[in-house]
């Protein structure tokens, strides 16, 4: 099944074509108000493999948490496109997506997107598998929580807000490729997801872990 994947949750905008032959991708590290170019990046990774809208199966996105307007657009384009198509379509877990691929860390894995106000958005991975609620939690805090572990890896886009506290600690580290797009992981994960529970609701959300008036103007 060819997989079209979309994350506008963070401040990098990525999308990736998922196909038996491989894979096609584009990303945009430019700030949230580059996440209206998705229609751009998508008919840009279907050119380039020399394939039409009609062929794919599945369309995919990130559900949050993030930023309020990213999930928002993401989440509104996916839908579109499948809807367009008459395909289905499935949301991802972004924080999922960020910790995906560390299952052989034998350690903690906290993906950290900057929620602002001097918090995060944040959960602890155990070899791949989720260990803690979804967290909208002070950085400090996480660090705490982090230091009952004895080794820890920090990534997602904004794992450098961790470098600090990690300096300061042994066994801890902010991973060096944090900032790897997302859309390959929702594509790899959306398909097992549903082939496992099937689509997604049309009348879904994203996942917000705070009111959305909360963000901040800028974003």
């Amino acid at each position: 099944m060819n997989v079209l994947a979309i994350d506008a949750s963070t401040d990098i905008l990525s999308v990736a074509l998922m196909k038996d032959s491989g894979w096609s991708e584009a990303s945009l590290d430019l700030g949230l108000r580059h996440a209206e170019r998705i229609i751009e990046l998508a008919d840009s990774c279907l050119a380039r493999s020399l394939t039409l809208r009609s062929e794919l199966g599945l369309v995919a996105c990130a559900r949050g948490p993030g930023s309020f307007t990213g999930l928002r657009i993401g989440m509104a384009a996916s839908k579109g496109i499948a809807a367009g198509l008459a395909i289905p379509w499935i949301s991802v877990p972004t924080l999922d997506a960020l910790a995906w691929g560390y299952d052989c860390f034998d350690g903690a894995v906290a993906p950290i997107i900057d929620g602002r106000k001097g918090r995060v958005y944040s959960a602890v991975y155990l070899r791949g598998r989720r260990a803690t609620d979804w967290l909208d939690i002070p950085l400090d805090k996480l660090a705490a929580l982090l230091d009952t572990y004895p080794k820890a890896l920090a990534t997602g886009p904004d794992a450098e807000l961790f470098r600090g506290y990690a300096l300061e600690r042994s066994g801890f580290w902010v991973d060096e490729r944090a900032r790897t797009p997302a859309a390959r992981a929702i594509a790899a994960l959306g398909l097992i997801a549903f082939r496992e529970g099937g689509p997604g609701k049309t009348d879904e959300g994203p996942l917000y872990l705070r009111p959305s008036e909360a963000e901040e103007p800028a974003s």
